[in-house]
């Protein structure tokens, strides 16, 4: 039996060599000397899957398609809402990896983020890798204990986490020079996170008890002030009922009546109707001191050209001080 299993690893062995693709077993033999190791040679295509309220993750995971395509690694990427609004099947078999993306919402991931991971399939330990934005580094954004529970649940195998700071798109405008040094940072940073990913290098952010019960409670405060946000949105008098904010709102929370826009229960914060706005005409009744007064446009920021003088460094002071050991520094090595 011994030599058995000896041949069968050796032409394993031969098979991985000539075959880039990874395969994870949790059993091959029956002395359980292959239990649950990773075989990985080479990635060829990665789906990515994310959610973007104001374009800060779609911005992200648009770096990664980058870096990976540099690689000469197919990668595929797609916004969640299109398969939970047309309630369509997911088909994962064609890719090796899967990446998710998503915005911190009170340091959680958004609820039609948690949607979009109960309407994945059944896995076969399918190798997964994250990836969230946030305007703050602090705590950084927040515990992905439940993101990873559910997908775990569901058979797949988080193997890698990645948070980026982008500029923040509610309470404070961050000056343009800020802006760009984030985004530059986060092309530097994701261009070593993909080599990471690539080997299969394990990268988790440690999920403390107080960090998960900081996270379970300004989520649940977080939902019931998304519920209230939406109820109190309104339009303004540039409105030329254009109907683009109710096109574009992720979970169909926007309708127009009598030509009048209104707004149910089903809000969940994004900011998107408010920013897409091509007249800048929805407020809210009681929370309008969030809107940034200029609007928000990655955009903007992606498009400069010359890159200006670093905004944060070693002698900065003030509320940004903490900035700077994220921007030197990769995940604050954490391991």
């Amino acid at each position: 039996m011994l030599y058995r299993n000896f041949a069968k690893y050796t032409l394993l062995q031969i098979f991985i060599s000539q075959n880039p693709i990874i395969i994870i077993s949790k059993k091959i033999c029956p002395n359980g000397i292959f239990n649950k190791r990773i075989y990985m040679v080479k990635i060829k295509n990665i789906g990515i899957f994310y959610f973007t309220g104001t374009g800060n993750t779609k911005a992200v995971g648009d770096i990664y398609v980058e870096k990976f395509r540099e690689k000469n690694i197919k990668v595929e990427m797609k916004a969640i809402e299109n398969y939970l609004k047309l309630n369509k099947k997911l088909d994962l078999e064609n890719y090796d990896i899967l990446g998710l993306g998503y915005p911190v919402h009170a340091f959680r991931a958004p609820s039609i983020f948690f949607q979009f991971l109960n309407h994945l399939p059944i896995s076969a330990e399918k190798n997964v890798f994250l990836f969230k934005t946030m305007g703050d580094p602090l705590l950084f954004g927040g515990s992905t204990y439940k993101v990873r529970k559910v997908l775990e649940k569901k058979g797949f195998n988080v193997f890698h986490e990645d948070f980026l700071v982008m500029p923040a798109n509610l309470l404070l405008d961050y000056d343009i020079n800020l802006k760009k040094q984030l985004y530059d940072t986060a092309r530097r940073k994701i261009s070593l996170y993909v080599n990471e990913i690539l080997n299969l290098e394990k990268k988790l952010q440690p999920n403390s008890l107080f960090l998960r019960i900081i996270s379970s409670l300004f989520s649940s405060l977080e939902t019931l002030g998304a519920n209230y946000f939406g109820k109190f949105l309104k339009r303004t008098e540039d409105c030329n009922l254009c109907r683009k904010c109710v096109k574009l709102c992720p979970t169909e929370n926007i309708s127009v009546t009598n030509d009048k826009l209104s707004f149910g229960e089903t809000c969940i914060f994004c900011l998107r109707c408010v920013y897409n706005c091509p007249e800048m005409a929805l407020r809210n009744k009681y929370f309008d001191f969030l809107i940034l007064k200029k609007g928000y446009d990655i955009r903007e920021v992606i498009e400069m050209r010359n890159s200006p003088s670093e905004y944060i460094n070693s002698n900065t002071k003030g509320y940004f001080k903490h900035f700077y050991k994220y921007l030197i520094n990769e995940l604050y090595g954490y391991k």
